[in-house]
């Protein structure tokens, strides 16, 4: 017998709209409040997915796995998009941290921060 807990189970309370002649029904508006009810449902949610997780067999060999393919990835984020050209924050595998780059429409991209360059002793200190 597995000593799992049952997943919280969250409130239904429908909340109908009509919208240019639709009606919608939405059972988990009372959801975006984000109250303190919804708070307890989402803490029951992450309990019961980790106690599942933890209990894969081989759940240890798979994170260490997981981790080092990940170490290994280019990582790009806080993308956003001016005229044609995307800027990135862009992380090599081994960098400490990440560069500004942009890309041109043609795919032709460069960095125009690189923070790993510029002259100091250490972080910035609202980075520490």
């Amino acid at each position: 017998m597995s000593d799992i807990t049952e997943p919280a189970i969250a409130r239904v309370d429908v909340v109908r709209e009509t919208l240019h002649g639709i009606t919608l029904e939405d059972p988990y508006r009372w959801m975006e409040t984000e109250g303190e009810e919804f708070h307890h449902w989402l803490d029951g949610q992450a309990r019961h997915a980790r106690e599942h997780l933890d209990a894969l067999p081989h759940r240890a060999g798979l994170l260490t796995r997981i981790r080092e393919l990940g170490s290994a990835l280019t990582r790009y984020f806080g993308l956003a998009m001016a005229a044609d050209k995307v800027f990135a924050l862009v992380r090599e595998p081994d960098a400490r941290v990440p560069v500004l780059t942009v890309t041109e429409a043609d795919g032709a991209s460069r960095v125009l921060f690189d923070p790993g360059v510029v002259p100091g002793d250490g972080p910035h200190p609202h980075h520490r």
